[in-house]
């Protein structure tokens, strides 16, 4: 009593000080002391101050390159097998952290910024994919089976199965101008710690890399960290890492290859929805989760792009388009190309993946890229049609795996033990795809742990509660999405303790008060002992069965064969955020669906609650965590990384590999070589400095022979950015679904708008703003003089405003206030704005030479532009290139140093010149030109001909963004060549074709 006593006056203590600390810093801003002024009770304060903690750099969530790392600290191994690497899923975490931010105060950019620095770092740029071009979309990849031990690798590349065509790669060009491939890489390692270097973008600490290559018995422990990019200056000498994994005729070529993980991209898109329904409506950015959601569709594609099913027998078929996708969310999918020289890296490759997970499939993106209600609809022509059966069949997934406990249980595969082996006799099926209890991976089991129910199941919840709240509740995808999560409620939170703390037997199994194991089964009674201030959730879970072979929602059986046994109450804190979050929205469903909470959804926001106040005491000024076991860190010191016989090559950490140390290998398990640890690998880990600790406990604790730690387990205290975010927005979402309905606190009036822009045309000025958390309306004002006194000049409901009472050449300035019943709030920042007349076309000339263009990239936003040109001679004599200019004109948006490329040129890029000149006097829609020249050795172009194709790239130096959307050469509209009168040519000297901007 007095140690729980102490505990709650130091949480007080806590509380208060981060409270302070928080109202100091937002005294910098009146836009901070304005919402810091609006809260209304503890859940938004708790929210506000755990952002405040990830976000501060004292903290060290965040590397010097702003990215957020894994965890703080670096000792550790889980799917990152290191604490400051980076993922995708951080990424997609980090978007939800700044999205209730911009909720609760108005502020979006920290959203904005956190995208850009995504794009940035984690997206390969164009220079990064360089040879992404080149892909065949006829060809996507030559195969190579996966193998049942990572000792019998690596695998021969022999097209054993001719891959299927790829039928989005046609649509993406048409909507975006390139096929330059707008997803994620899953890993980054954030401050090089493995030294391998970013070849191909050297200016950025952060490097790509990749780990899991041989299979699905491949653990973290087991695998070997190797370049994205690799051009042979690590691994084996002229082969580099590539001959680990594969194995051809001959030496593999330089090349680069990404992975993406397709959990984290429908997280982000789901975020983007969620910040639009919050108020949040830059088309910039919305569009931008739009074409993510575009390229997300590759994880519905089998590996190879073969035909669902047709492997059963053994035997698959390349698929012809649309019959390769299983329409859900796979593990990952990959692509890749060459870095050779000389034209011998010009070529690309892409797959999808066999395996399907329950935990990363999204019914939330899903819904935002399809309905029109969600708002996020891709511009590819069948991409709303593709997701639109991607959310039905994600929810039937759901279906076919719950158990009849309620459990989600697994997932299903196209391709049996990744050799499109013939399916074992009686196993169940999902869409002629094969149930797999484990997909993925094996070590360990893939479907044991809890964050694999609550990710998947909260996302479940949501859906459940924006179909509520929309009235539908007759559709059938509404029926699967409402089951499904009540039926996992029901489940989960039987399994659920506050304050008390349940009886387990030394394997994990619950008990019930006669001692007993519960081993399934509805409403068990677990036995407990109080233990305040502790909270425990479900750690793992057992299976037994399989489901019944789905045959439509209205066949449902229920699975009256398919059972879960649950085990290892746990204190995960990122685990407990998450399922916080799913007991939130689906109390807050049950209450949409009914008028007020049901008898369970009563249940659920009750637990949510006592759960986010006991959590609260265990925050330890940088975040909420308590300490953890981890009886697999022997693993650090066994032999286990399995290196060929003949294969030896140097690290990026300066180590050869295998080098000395190794040990025989296990003829069982397939292969011929050796095996390393996981420190022989990887030298530099004994550097960290919890390295010695870890070292001395595992000399003095571990038994080999039993495998047991003896005398005290590795136990570690971790601050994971995921967990924390899912901690954070725990309270936030709590507070926004229920808490700010239920407190008895006073109203208070609005937060100040935020994001208030300004787009001048002809007779008219068009504003937009960002939506103020408590607005009820907004009063929009004008002046003309910076400052004011300004006039009001429309109240009303919406975001934007078009003022058409304004004479063209006149300054106007803008705010915006928002307002409720309980009053206004102050000014949002000025903007200003010249509405001018549309410029008159300058006369054009005319001849038999003329320019046609495309757009070889259609993000306006991006670091770079690229013009893809071609001179047509309509005339009857040829005309020496040399003799000729190509002038594009643009804006910089931010004078920096700027470098010209040719990516490729039909008449060669070495015959190519490019100068970027800025302007004597900047006009509408530039302030620079490229202009291109050509040498001799370019040739002529002949009469009735063309030059071919030029395809152009200019990026600053600093990779800084441009904004197209207003430069006078550019068109995104145009996706192929076309006749193009923004483009100027000039023969010598003089202006033959095109418009020059006035």
């Amino acid at each position: 009593m007095i140690a729980s006593s102490k505990r709650k006056i130091i949480a007080l203590m806590l509380t208060l000080t981060m409270l302070l600390s928080l109202l100091t810093s937002a005294a910098a801003g009146a836009e901070r002391v304005q919402s810091a002024a609006a809260l209304d009770n503890v859940h938004q304060e708790r929210f506000l101050q755990m952002y405040e903690q990830i976000k501060d750099p004292a903290s060290g969530y965040f590397s010097p390159e702003g990215i957020p790392y894994h965890a703080i600290e670096t000792l550790m191994s889980e799917a990152p097998d290191y604490g400051h690497m980076t993922t995708s899923e951080a990424y997609s975490y980090w978007f939800w952290l700044e999205a209730l931010y911009g909720y609760y105060t108005g502020d979006w950019t920290h959203l904005e910024a956190a995208w850009d620095n995504m794009e940035k770092f984690i997206i390969p740029s164009a220079k990064e994919q360089p040879t992404m071009g080149y892909y065949n979309p006829s060809s996507p990849a030559t195969s190579a089976g996966e193998k049942p031990q990572p000792d019998m690798y690596p695998s021969q590349i022999d097209g054993k199965y001719p891959a299927g065509r790829d039928p989005l790669d046609a649509e993406l060009k048409a909507a975006y101008g390139n096929n330059d491939t707008y997803l994620m890489h899953w890993l980054v390692d954030v401050d090089n710690f493995y030294g391998f270097g970013n070849t191909l973008n050297p200016s950025h600490t952060a490097t790509y890399v990749n780990t899991f290559q041989r299979g699905e018995q491949e653990s973290v422990w087991e695998a070997v960290p190797h370049p994205s990019q690799d051009d042979h200056s690590f691994g084996k000498p002229g082969e580099g890492f590539m001959t680990l994994f594969t194995k051809e005729t001959a030496a593999p070529a330089k090349q680069w290859r990404y992975t993406n993980a397709t959990d984290a991209e429908g997280r982000a898109v789901q975020v983007m929805y969620w910040a639009k329904e919050m108020g949040y409506n830059n088309p910039v950015y919305l569009d931008k989760a739009k074409k993510m959601g575009d390229y997300l569709r590759y994880g519905m594609f089998d590996k190879y792009f073969m035909k669902i099913g047709s492997s059963a027998n053994g035997t698959p078929a390349p698929g012809t388009g649309k019959d390769a996708a299983h329409y859900l969310m796979s593990w990952y999918t990959a692509w890749g190309g060459g870095l050779g020289d000389n034209g011998t890296g010009n070529w690309a490759w892409r797959i999808g993946a066999s395996h399907v997970h329950h935990a990363y499939q999204n019914v939330v993106a899903a819904y935002a890229l399809s309905q029109p209600e969600g708002g996020l609809i891709p511009k590819s022509a069948t991409a709303q049609q593709d997701w639109n059966t991607s959310l039905k069949r994600q929810l039937e997934f759901y279906t076919w795996l719950q158990s009849s406990e309620g459990a989600i249980g697994g997932g299903a595969t196209n391709s049996w033990d990744g050799d499109y082996k013939t399916y074992p006799a009686g196993v169940s099926r999902f869409y002629d795809m094969a149930y797999d209890e484990d997909p993925v991976y094996h070590d360990p089991p893939s479907n044991t742990w809890f964050g694999f129910q609550t990710w998947p199941l909260e996302r479940v919840a949501e859906l459940y509660y924006i179909m509520a709240s929309s009235g539908d509740t007759s559709s059938e995808n509404f029926k699967m999405a409402k089951q499904v999560i009540e039926n996992w409620i029901d489940w989960s939170i039987d399994y659920v303790f506050v304050n008390e703390k349940p009886v387990t037997d030394a394997d994990g199994y619950y008990l019930d008060a006669n001692g007993s194991r519960i081993l399934g089964g509805q409403d068990p009674a677990v036995a407990t002992v109080s233990q305040p201030g502790q909270f425990y959730v479900p750690g793992s879970q057992e299976w037994q069965g399989q489901p019944d072979t789905w045959k439509g929602y209205s066949s449902f059986t229920g699975n009256p064969g398919f059972h879960v046994v649950t085990k290892d109450p746990s204190q995960d804190v990122g685990v407990l955020g998450n399922y916080i979050k799913a007991l939130t929205f689906y109390a807050a469903g049950t209450k949409a669906e009914n008028g007020d909470f049901s008898a369970l959804g009563s249940q659920a926001k009750t637990t949510a609650e006592e759960l986010l106040d006991v959590a609260w005491g265990h925050n330890d000024g940088i975040g909420i965590t308590l300490p953890e076991s981890r009886a697999d860190y022997y693993r650090y010191f066994t032999k286990e990384v399995y290196i060929p016989n003949g294969w030896s090559g140097k690290f990026g950490q300066g180590n050869t590999i295998p080098g000395t140390a190794g040990v025989p290998s296990d003829p069982a398990k397939g292969g011929n070589g050796v095996y390393i640890s996981y420190a022989d690998l990887r030298p530099d880990i004994k550097n960290d400095p919890q390295w010695s600790y870890l070292e001395q406990l595992y000399k003095s604790s571990y038994n080999p022979v039993t495998k047991k730690w003896e005398n005290g387990t590795p136990t570690f205290t971790y601050h994971r950015f995921w967990s924390q975010v899912d901690m954070a927005t725990a309270y936030a979402e709590y507070d926004r679904l229920i808490a700010s309905g239920d407190t008895g606190s006073e109203p208070t009036a609005p937060v100040v708008p935020a994001g208030l822009r300004a787009a001048a045309g002809d007779g008219k000025v068009e504003l937009s703003w960002n939506n103020a958390a408590g607005a009820a309306e907004y009063v929009v004002k004008r002046s003309e003089a910076s400052g004011g006194p300004y006039t009001v000049i429309a109240t009303q409901a919406g975001l934007s405003y078009t003022d058409t009472n304004v004479t063209n050449g006149k300054t106007y300035y803008y705010v915006v206030s928002a307002a409720n019943a309980q009053g206004e709030s102050a000014n949002s920042a000025e903007v200003t704005a010249v509405p001018a007349a549309a410029p008159e076309e300058p006369e054009e000339p005319v001849g038999d030479l003329k320019l046609q263009y495309k757009a070889g990239d259609t993000n306006a936003t991006d670091n770079q532009f690229k013009p893809h040109l071609r001179i047509v001679n309509a005339g009857t004599s040829s005309v020496p290139l040399s003799d000729l200019k190509i002038r594009y004109y643009y804006t910089v948006d931010g004078d920096k140093p700027q470098t010209f490329n040719c990516d490729w040129a039909t008449v060669g890029c070495s015959n190519l010149s490019g100068s970027l000149v800025k302007m004597d006097k900047a006009v509408e829609g530039a302030d620079y030109y490229l202009e291109i020249g050509f040498a001799a050795g370019a040739g002529s172009v002949a009469a009735g001909g063309n030059t071919g194709e030029m395809q152009i790239r200019i990026n600053k130096n600093d990779w800084s963004s441009f904004n197209e959307a207003d430069d006078f050469s550019y068109d995104a509209t145009k996706s192929a060549f076309a006749d193009w009168n923004k483009v100027a040519l000039y023969h010598n000297g003089k202006l033959v074709w095109g418009l020059e901007p006035k």
